[in-house]
Parts: C-alpha cells; structure tokens; sequence
C-alpha cells in the first residue's frame, strides 16, 4: 500500500490498512488489502494500478462493472461494493468484509453441493447478449497458440497419449463447446469463496462474463488437484439438479475443459507447484486423457 495512487485511495475513502503487511493479491495483480472505515467498519480494499497495464485495468473494470450492475440482481452473494474510484491512475474498490475463506481441504461435502447449486444459479442467470459480457478465455488463447515444447516436456514422460490428443484437437474443443455459453464466474476455485455466517461469497469477478459454463467447473478440480483435494461428485449433482438439461453434454464439457487446462495452460504453472503437487496432477491428467479418449490409464482397471 505504498503507492501514491494508494494512499491518494486511502485517503479519499477515510480507511486505515488492518494490517501492515500480508495484504492479498488477485491473478491479474491486483493488490487486496483488510482495512477499517471510519465508523469503525471491516472492509477489502482492492486497488489496480494503471502501472499494471491495459489488460489488468480492463480486468478491474469489468469487476466493477458486475459488482455495480449485476450484483444486486444476482442469484448468488459477491460483496457488497461501498465505494470506488475508476480514474486514468487506476481502479479501486471498497468492498464489504465477507467472511474468510477455507483450506479446500477443510471443505465439506455439503459446502461442494452449496457451491454446485449456487453455480448452477449463476450460470442460468441474465441471458445477457454476448456483445455486452464477452468474458476473457485464457484457455482458449492458450489453444490457439499452443506451446507445444513446454507442454511436451511436461506431459509426455507421463501422458503416453499425448500426440494422440493433440490430433483429436477439433474433437477436445468440439467437447468443451457442447453446452451453449452462460455467465460464468470466469476463476472459480475456493480461494475465491469466503464463508460469512454459514452462506458461501463468490469473490474475485475479475473474470466474468459469459463464457463456457464447463470452465467453472473444471477450474474447481485443477485447483483441488495438487493438494490432493477430489472434487466430491456431491457439486456435479447439486449442479444437475437446477441444471437438469443436457447433463451427459456437461460431463463431457467438463472433462475435455479440464483435460486442456491441464495440458495447454498447467505446464507454464508447474514451476509455481510442489513436485507431489505436480505429480498429482499428473495422475489426475493421465486419468481424464483415459476417459477421454476411452480407453484405461496406464496401470487401471
């Protein structure tokens, strides 16, 4: 919180930093740091810094763009926005204390089903045109220009069937299509849900807008995977049941998404992961190539 812009923020807010260091940090870059308002109020404090460039600005923008027109209507809780400050310096937020969030360990299967339902809420909400909400797709920018070197020395000594999914790329990104596009949280994993009061918070909209609803399921697993955290099947099903339609297409949606997030966009992120993380996922991948593409992982039943 040393900036300029920063302190010009806290000021202009009348907050005080919670703490002096530890202050969290958003995938784009985004500083998020605890304070107190001046009537004594817990409050988030995210501020996006122009220095940050174009895309992180856009990213801030399009969060408080949710958090403004769409929050109030939407069938799930995002924080409350209490103030912010959109100026050629940068982006900042002023957001209402929700809670904390848990060890994805530490979760319960009943929070995987709440969290199910309130997906499936999510993704039947708006019917927004794709013009006004167009989400970013990292994943299938990482498709488009795959890196096929790093992927390879990633994937192959584990993935025997790695040149044959690369061939069948048309039917991977046919798969992840199969189910039409919804509004989608856009990073859906649990460090972006914080329990207040017993009721889940989806945090983080930097990332929103409508997508394909398969990538917020998807990102739930790969983000479980290195700790070794299986998604219960209670989230699938808790998904079907406000989502009854098309179901064998959202579980194919669902696998081909993660199969790809693992093999085009996890091997740029190994280097930030354990090795038993890395060979968890690993296994995981090896797995989902196997159900893919029908036939038994190496070592399987």
């Amino acid at each position: 919180m040393s900036t300029r812009f920063a302190q010009e923020i806290l000021r202009t807010f009348h907050i005080v930093p919670r703490e002096r260091s530890g202050g969290l940090e958003s995938r784009s870059g985004a500083g998020v740091q605890p304070v107190v308002t001046l009537g004594g109020t817990d409050a988030y404090l995210k501020i996006t810094p122009a220095s940050l460039g174009p895309d992180a600005l856009a990213a801030a923008r399009r969060e408080l763009r949710f958090y403004r027109d769409l929050a109030p209507i939407a069938p799930v809780r995002a924080p409350r926005l209490i103030n912010h400050v959109d100026v050629a310096d940068g982006v900042a937020l002023l957001l209402a204390d929700a809670g904390g969030s848990l060890a994805v360990n530490t979760w319960r299967e009943r929070d995987w089903a709440a969290l199910g339902h309130d997906l499936a809420a999510l993704h039947s909400a708006f019917g927004l045109p794709t013009r006004m909400w167009d989400g970013p797709d990292a994943l299938g920018a990482a498709m488009a220009d795959p890196d096929i070197r790093t992927m390879r020395e990633f994937w192959e000594p584990a993935l025997p069937q790695f040149d044959h999914i690369l061939s069948g790329f048309d039917r991977l990104r046919g798969d992840m299509c199969a189910v039409p596009p919804t509004f989608v949280h856009g990073d859906c994993h649990t460090e972006n849900v914080t329990f207040d009061h017993g009721s889940l918070v989806l945090c983080d909209w930097q990332s929103s807008g409508v997508g394909r609803p398969s990538g917020d399921l998807a990102l739930l697993s790969v983000r479980a995977t290195p700790a070794g955290v299986a998604v219960p099947r209670a989230l699938f099903d808790a998904y079907l049941e406000v989502n009854t339609e098309r179901s064998a297409e959202m579980h194919r949606a669902t696998l081909a998404e993660e199969l790809a997030i693992l093999l085009f966009q996890w091997p740029h992120y190994a280097m930030y992961n354990t090795p038993t993380g890395n060979d968890r996922i690993r296994k995981r991948g090896t797995d989902l190539a196997a159900q893919w593409t029908g036939e038994s992982a190496p070592g399987g039943h």
